[in-house]
């Protein structure tokens, strides 16, 4: 599918947060934990100190859950990742996915009760924050035991990621999920467990990948990396690194800011006045 999108056969979906998801974690599914998910995860930044994860250290085994649903609030994260270290302990990481939309909070109605008629313990539907309880609480159907078994160990070691497209973290999002937290008072506000990283980032980790392995003992995924970088490229998803220095000299007319002349006229510079007009005081507009 990844190659197909590349050659813009999937123009009618390459908008959606689904299919963006399944390009890149599909990708890392099938690369070395290190070379792929580990590099990406560890551009990411802390909901309340923006400093890195720094649990991310002899990572040697990851295993995916696509969509799972919880079980409790109903809600269905993009990926759920279970990290396995070189002691055999595990990290449950659970991935919150977004492309051109915002959060998915929501309406939980006053009075609510869940399937045994008890009142419902929500977090006012804010998709992060039920995400984050979901996680800790265990409510999240795993239907391979093995990775169920590894999940249930992580306890005291899960942590959510939000990945979305902005150039610098949304705060409002992410204050809105800490009001809420707040609010309900839910597990004294373990902001620490919060993280924020963007898709654009992955371009810098793979270019990083690039620049130390030498791809002897494992060809293939040099190029599942390529095409995972070609087609975040396709989709706009790349570092902003500045403007470049024009290689000729551009010839530039005068200034179009307002000045006040000697018999304190104003007028703008470069702008016909005759045909502007006054509509607030300082802010102007063409006729």
């Amino acid at each position: 599918m990844t190659i197909a999108e590349i050659h813009g056969k999937l123009s009618p979906f390459e908008h959606m947060e689904d299919l963006l998801t399944s390009d890149v974690f599909s990708t890392f599914k099938y690369l070395n934990v290190n070379i792929g998910l580990i590099p990406f995860l560890k551009k990411a930044t802390g909901f309340e100190d923006n400093a890195p994860p720094d649990f991310l250290e002899d990572i040697v085994e990851a295993d995916y859950v696509f969509w799972p649903r919880t079980t409790y609030l109903n809600r269905e994260p993009d990926v759920l990742i279970i990290l396995t270290k070189k002691d055999q302990s595990t990290i449950s990481v659970l991935i919150e996915a977004k492309y051109h939309s915002g959060k998915s909070n929501a309406y939980r109605e006053e009075g609510a009760t869940d399937k045994e008629n008890n009142p419902l313990e929500h977090l006012d539907g804010d998709q992060l924050a039920e995400l984050f309880k979901e996680l800790q609480d265990g409510k999240i159907y795993i239907g391979d035991r093995l990775i169920r078994d590894k999940y249930i160990q992580s306890a005291g070691n899960r942590y959510l990621f939000f990945v979305t497209a902005h150039y610098t973290s949304p705060r409002h999002d992410i204050e809105e999920t800490f009001k809420v937290l707040e609010k309900k008072q839910y597990f004294n506000q373990n902001y620490h467990n919060f993280f924020w990283v963007n898709w654009i980032s992955i371009i810098s980790a793979i270019d990083e990948v690039n620049s130390r392995e030498t791809w002897q003992n494992a060809p293939t995924m040099r190029y599942l990396l390529s095409d995972l970088k070609a087609l975040l490229k396709r989709k706009g998803l790349v570092p902003f690194h500045g403007f470049t220095k024009p290689n000729r000299k551009i010839s530039a007319m005068g200034s179009f800011f307002w000045q006040v002349s000697e018999k304190d006229q104003q007028f703008f510079s470069g702008i016909e006045v005759s045909k502007l007009l006054k509509i607030e005081n300082l802010f102007w507009m063409e006729e």
